[in-house]
């Protein structure tokens, strides 16, 4: 599975936000940033995203619990396309 595109569309500080991972040749993303940049938060998304939102996420503090929504645009191993959206719910 490649991850092709993270949306962070209402989680942390981001608001309508997307991480691009596309790329002709395979190989490795690195993302990096000073402090309190949202690496550690985009992570927690990314997990969000294929796990679900935790129930208590400390991702909360811009946008409510019920607005939280997280993107992705996934691709398997024979190349079919996923593209979903996660809401934070119970």
């Amino acid at each position: 599975m490649k991850i092709k595109r993270l949306d962070l569309k209402a989680y942390g500080h981001f608001t309508d936000f997307a991480i691009d991972f596309q790329s002709e040749t395979p190989g490795l993303h690195i993302i990096y940033g000073p402090n309190e940049a949202g690496k550690s938060t985009s992570l927690r998304a990314l997990q969000g995203l294929l796990y679900g939102i935790p129930a208590r996420t400390p991702d909360n503090f811009l946008h409510d619990y019920k607005k939280l929504l997280i993107g992705g645009h996934l691709e398997n191993a024979d190349g079919r396309d996923l593209t979903f959206w996660r809401l934070k719910k119970n």
